[in-house]
């Protein structure tokens, strides 16, 4: 029997930041649809809340352990960059919830999302300058020249 599945056919960060939305919405619609005066609706949110911590604690970890193992600098700026913009879904989703809900962890859970957010835009900046330098040609006269054994 022949097998014919692809065996470099994996998850990228960006597959788990899609599977990852779901939480997010999740908490997003429990969040606009509870009353936040309500004990019962705010330990249902609170919960929500630190599903979607451990969600964007894992990404991160994710984003790290790929960028790690990345074949180049240019792919790991580009895992950088998918991290960067999940933070930033993260973030603008609780820029309402975290004022709606701030006894439910709502903003630690936003100042988290912007701290992994400043570290992500940083390894990407830094990743991207070093694809860059990589690309960029040693200028002429800067090694001797090689000699050739013939």
């Amino acid at each position: 029997m022949i097998c014919c599945y692809d065996m470099h056919a994996g998850l990228d960060l960006g597959d788990l930041t899609r599977l990852n939305q779901a939480p997010l919405d999740q908490m997003a619609e429990l969040g606009s649809r509870l009353n936040p005066g309500d004990d019962a609706g705010r330990s249902a949110f609170a919960r929500q809340v630190v599903a979607v911590q451990a969600i964007l604690k894992q990404t991160y970890q994710v984003a790290a352990l790929l960028a790690k193992r990345s074949s180049d600098c240019g792919e790991a700026a580009s895992i950088w960059k998918t991290m960067r913009d999940y933070a930033d879904h993260v973030i603008v989703t609780l820029s309402i919830l975290k004022d709606l809900y701030p006894q439910c962890g709502t903003p630690e859970l936003h100042d988290l999302a912007l701290d992994y957010r400043t570290a992500a835009e940083k390894r990407y900046q830094s990743n991207l300058e070093a694809a860059l330098c990589q690309k960029t040609p040693l200028p002429e006269g800067l090694l001797p020249p090689l000699t050739s054994f013939a």
